[in-house]
């Protein structure tokens, strides 16, 4: 087949991902392209070699689309367990007692919400951070045994 076929197929392959949902045509549009370029780079190469190649070209082609595709969703599944877990996210944050807490019980302010928290007894303004929680209720520890 000629460069300019091999050129024309890459070309329609690309532009059919813009108008059919997916992620594969433009993988094997990619390597219509580079079949066509090798081609043009080796004259009469025969059709039997030039489709091999486009297989073993197209298949690395799809396997980088999915080993892509894979590292992106291991990131983002990362962060999903904890998107609606509000206590876990608030680990390691700073916060500033908004009452004070006795017998290891008090309540503090982050944001809008008013949490109940756990920890050593200290007065309403100290720093603490938040240690981690146990369900709803935050465990706090002093600010300064973070550091």
């Amino acid at each position: 087949m000629s460069p300019l076929l091999w050129g024309a197929l890459g070309a329609v392959l690309i532009a059919a991902e813009l108008v059919i949902p997916g992620i594969f045509l433009v993988w094997f549009g990619g390597a219509a392209l580079l079949t066509g370029l090798v081609t043009a780079l080796w004259h009469d190469w025969g059709l039997v070699n030039e489709a091999g190649f486009f297989t073993v070209a197209a298949g690395a082609a799809v396997s980088v689309a999915i080993i892509l595709a894979r590292r992106r969703n291991a990131s983002v599944e990362g962060n999903a367990e904890r998107i609606n877990d509000r206590a876990g996210q608030l680990v390691g944050r700073a916060v500033t007692l908004s009452e004070p807490i006795v017998n290891g019980h008090g309540r503090v302010f982050v944001g809008d919400t008013l949490w109940s928290v756990e920890g050593p007894d200290r007065p309403a303004g100290a720093a603490m951070l938040v240690a981690g929680h146990k369900g709803m209720v935050l465990v706090l520890r002093d600010a300064a045994e973070g550091r």
